[in-house]
């Protein structure tokens, strides 16, 4: 099984909506097992800029991960797509032991 996470910003667009909304529709019409978005409550990324989107007066977009888990086949069928659509984006493979 492999287990994939994929960080972005909230604020991220495809197309005319979320990048997050159209990252799981496309997981759950590829046939993935499961998959979640977790909020982030603080993060930085390249640019080094910190992101604490909670503190007053802040006008930081949220951090997101979306996190999902399957198998190597089905997950090599999903991760080119992602990797076309999500160039500026860490996407993170982890091969994983379910128990």
């Amino acid at each position: 099984m492999v287990e994939i996470k994929i960080f972005l910003d909230e604020g991220d667009r495809h197309e005319d909506g979320p990048m997050y909304e159209y990252i799981m529709r496309y997981l759950m019409h590829n046939g993935i097992q499961g998959a979640s978005i977790l909020p982030v409550f603080a993060g930085f990324g390249g640019k080094h800029h910190l992101n604490l989107p909670n503190s007053i007066g802040s006008v930081d977009e949220v951090p997101l991960v979306i996190l999902f888990i399957d198998e190597v086949e089905k997950v090599n069928i999903v991760l080119p797509h992602l990797k076309e659509i999500l160039r500026k984006n860490l996407i993170i493979k982890t091969s994983i032991e379910k128990i």
